[in-house]
């Protein structure tokens, strides 16, 4: 993405989100630097690299603004008329790096510590000790959705004057994991500032096994827990270390007598990097590593994401269907007749679930935006939240170039955790009205990026991302109709050798 994000009530020139394939036409392209370095040493370009690598360390907190709001003024060709601001995923595979880690090699590397003698680049293990929590937002998680929450009142505040002429308050809903009622709770902070009473209502979803919730919808899918469903990208992501990192442990191997290194181990160093980074300021493991090896470990988090919750997963469409039509229930304001996914039919109603609101803003797992949910995974205790509502939704640009092989980094790749799941990463629904078009029109904004809208039936190829609000939901009417939770959560289907997917849906 490009260029500094204008104020989106008055200008619709965002960058336009379009991964790099051939055959898209003579539509701009904007990347994030894809260039790849002479140098191998991690200090020499320490900042670019830190930027460019440091989103999939970070990723972790899935936020969904949902706006939408008649607004009017003469002087504008393009007005808000409704915003919906939303989410990216990852929960099977992927750390959410805001937050302290659990992780079985790290722990097996503080357990031997005091028994191993570490020379050159590893001496600092003999006063290393691991002093990370688990599972709670790091300092870093809570500025970086403290800022989100500014940023986004800075973009969208002037959607609260609806809330004030009729005497509402805005909804905002989040799970009941500590984490993530942590992460919403910074963003209302930075949304409203302090106090928050009685600016906002604060909806706690349950998230536990069996309880429906269209956040946390791994929870209430049983093949969300097979292997070969929510764990599928662990595989293909153990493969690419064994490439990536087969020259590293002899490297560092030399430099530590009494514990013998595995790949598990070395990157265990990559993830404590990020961990500490965010956690403590500091890591003398960032500086084990060539910038070559922190393009591979980037990578390792695109196999799993895309392989566990995303297009290449066989529970990525049917996890993030939930949350597309509660998308399509507040856009058409129609109540949702059949729930028949994730969606908690006992919370659909005027107070918990509202329609005709300005602003709704929905807090969740990166992973959950994904596939419509987010996954989590490392090594020892991870926990998987997944359901990509990117899948769901059906935007295939970012599928654009198929599977992703595990002996080599594309050099181009339209998929990329980095740019899709950063630390509060958030996609925003955003419904405007236009003198130049006839109709209501909508666009998909993640992470600032303005996603292309041109595969899905009905909408065409605009220079602004936008379609038909008319469009876009039959589209997504679709969607629903053609995505089956109970087939895709509940049978017993199969997986057979060498089967990929590029719609994150099962076998037929």
């Amino acid at each position: 993405m490009t260029g500094p994000v204008k104020d989106s009530r008055r200008d619709l020139t965002l960058p336009v989100f379009i991964p790099e394939v051939k055959g898209m036409g003579g539509q701009s392209r904007y990347y994030l630097d894809d260039s790849s370095s002479s140098s191998e040493s991690y200090p020499s370009n320490a900042r670019s690299l830190f930027l460019r690598v440091g989103a999939a360390f970070f990723a972790g907190f899935f936020v969904c603004l949902a706006v939408v709001a008649q607004y009017a003024s003469s002087n504008q060709s393009c007005l808000s008329f409704s915003l919906f601001s939303a989410f990216l995923p990852p929960h099977v595979g992927t750390p959410e790096w805001h937050e302290y880690p659990p992780g079985v090699a790290s722990e097996r590397l503080n357990t031997y510590a005091e028994n191993v003698t570490a020379t050159g680049p590893l001496s600092f293990l003999d006063d290393w000790t691991y002093k990370l929590g688990n599972e709670g937002l790091t300092p870093f998680g809570r500025s970086q959705l403290f800022d989100l929450g500014v940023s986004m009142r800075m973009r969208y505040g002037f959607l609260l004057k609806n809330f004030s002429e009729t005497n509402t308050l805005p909804v905002f809903r989040t799970e009941s994991q500590a984490r993530m009622l942590s992460s919403a709770q910074n963003f209302a902070l930075g949304f409203f500032g302090y106090p928050l009473e009685g600016q906002y209502h604060q909806e706690i979803m349950i998230e536990a096994k069996d309880f429906n919730n269209s956040l946390a919808p791994y929870r209430s899918c049983a093949n969300n827990d097979v292997p070969t469903g929510g764990y599928r990208g662990q595989p293909y992501a153990d493969a690419w270390k064994e490439v990536y990192l087969r020259d590293t442990i002899p490297r560092l191997q030399q430099y530590l007598d009494g514990f013998e290194l595995d790949v598990e181990d070395v990157y265990a160093m990559q993830e404590l990097c990020a961990f500490e980074t965010v956690a403590l300021g500091y890591s003398k493991f960032c500086e084990l590593f060539t910038e070559k090896e922190w393009e591979g470990f980037d990578y390792s988090y695109d196999l799993n994401l895309w392989y566990g919750v995303a297009w290449g997963s066989p529970v990525g469409r049917g996890e993030g269907i939930g949350y597309v039509q509660e998308l399509v229930s507040r856009l058409t304001q129609t109540p949702i007749e059949t729930h028949n996914s994730s969606t908690n039919a006992t919370l659909h109603n005027s107070v918990t679930f509202p329609f005709g609101h300005s602003l709704y803003v929905d807090a969740t797992h990166e992973v959950v935006v994904l596939n419509g949910q987010l996954i989590d995974e490392l090594e020892l205790e991870n926990v998987l939240i997944r359901g990509s509502v990117l899948t769901a939704l059906n935007l295939s640009s970012f599928a654009a170039m198929g599977p992703l092989p595990t002996d080599h980094i594309p050099e181009k790749r339209t998929f990329r955790t980095a740019e899709l799941a950063p630390f509060a990463t958030n996609v925003q629904f955003q419904l405007l009205s236009c003198s130049e078009e006839h109709d209501p029109q909508i666009r998909v904004i993640v992470n600032d990026g303005v996603v292309p809208l041109n595969h899905l039936d009905g909408c065409h190829d605009h220079p602004d991302g936008m379609c038909s609000i008319h469009a876009f939901v039959d589209a997504q009417k679709e969607n629903i109709r053609s995505t089956d939770w109970d087939f895709v959560c509940n049978a017993d289907w199969t997986i057979p050798d060498g089967w990929e997917t590029t719609t994150g849906y099962p076998p037929l």
